[in-house]
């Protein structure tokens, strides 16, 4: 499989992109570099991805599930084979620890339009981690062991971004309820109305994941993301992350995206509605225009196994919004409980004890 590693100018060493300076790093002369600066001395740094994908060698129908999910590329600083997941675009060597890019992913139609690179670094990204499970005493302590806090990682995800053009209708049963008091008797008042809203929605730069595994459905709750950061797309900013290529086609995702946005233009149809309630009796939408462009997205994503159950960390590269799910330890629960019902039982006691 073909890969492209980038090189420091100064001493050729492996270059990774630095969230925190926003700049190309080299960890052993520690120079910095620009994208322009990388470009002037490299030229064009995408040069092949414009054709189109090789395509892989085809699996044979009695291949097991690692050898279908899995494929083999060659390190190109220290020549080692390594594994990958089929749709791994960048990763690093497990030998040297280089960052390599797997250029065969994201060529031609698998090309990204466009790529929001880090913004928050991995010390960043930990401290918030920390943040986050400060105060929290039911923690199992080997949550916050730091060889398990080393397997945060920054991934970019793939997500097809949708620019639509809506012209929709929607009924609504609406009423206003009014109520006072004259003496005795307490009046109640609703008036009910038929309501209807015409008119166009707008949608810009509307995300939707173009990966297929479970686990995407979770990258929602650390939506959104500043568009205004978005970049034409470079392999460059991969380097020293990992990377998800697209699995989905637009035709499969299509109407989930039409349901999405659907929902959305109800919530923006009722909000023009000032009543004290509404209920949507129907709403129809049809696309007017329509783009898609296919982006790249960091996360800082760690998963944590605990009691056989798997946990979930994830926080925006970007504007370092935060998701995540942790363990409880039984035993501290157990004892807490244990506790807190002692304590009880001595008010009890005691309670009842002034009384006599």
């Amino acid at each position: 499989m073909e890969t492209v590693a980038y090189k420091c100018i100064n001493c050729g060493g492996p270059l990774q992109y630095d969230a925190q300076k926003l700049k190309f790093a080299c960890e052993y002369c520690r120079s910095d570099f620009t994208e322009e600066e990388l470009k002037a001395h490299f030229g064009e740094l995408d040069e092949n991805l414009n054709q189109d994908a090789v395509e892989e060698p085809e699996i044979p129908e009695n291949a097991d599930d690692f050898e279908s999910n899995t494929v083999i590329y060659s390190c190109e600083n220290c020549g080692a084979e390594v594994i990958a997941e089929k749709t791994t675009a960048s990763t690093f060597c497990i030998y040297c620890h280089s960052p390599v890019v797997l250029s065969n992913r994201l060529s031609g139609k698998y090309k990204p339009d466009l790529v929001i690179p880090f913004k928050i670094s991995e010390e960043d990204a930990k401290n918030k981690f920390f943040a986050m499970c400060r105060g929290k005493k039911f923690l199992p302590k080997k949550f916050l062991n730091n060889a398990e806090l080393d397997m945060i990682k920054g991934v970019y995800y793939p997500y097809w971004m949708v620019d639509s053009l809506k012209d929709g209708s929607v009924h609504a049963t609406a009423k206003n309820i009014r109520t006072w008091t004259e003496g005795d008797w307490r009046y109640t008042e609703t008036k009910t109305y038929k309501v209807k809203r015409v008119g166009k929605i707008d949608f810009k730069g509307f995300p939707h994941s173009a990966l297929a595994k479970e686990d995407h459905n979770a990258m929602k709750y650390v939506n959104p993301y500043d568009d205004n950061e978005m970049r034409p797309f470079t392999m460059a900013y991969l380097s020293g992350f990992l990377a998800e290529k697209r699995d989905t086609e637009r035709d499969a995702v299509q109407k989930a995206v039409d349901d999405e946005l659907l929902g959305y233009a109800g919530k923006i149809y009722e909000g023009t509605m000032n009543y004290d309630r509404v209920q949507i009796d129907d709403i129809q939408q049809k696309t007017l225009e329509e783009s898609w462009k296919y982006a790249l997205l960091p996360v800082w994503m760690m998963t944590f196994s605990y009691e056989g159950k798997n946990y979930l960390y994830a926080m925006n590269g970007q504007t370092g919004k935060t998701y995540g799910e942790l363990p409880c330890d039984k035993g501290k629960l157990a004892l807490f409980g244990i506790g807190l019902f002692i304590a009880l039982m001595i008010i009890c006691i005691l309670g009842g004890y002034f009384l006599l």
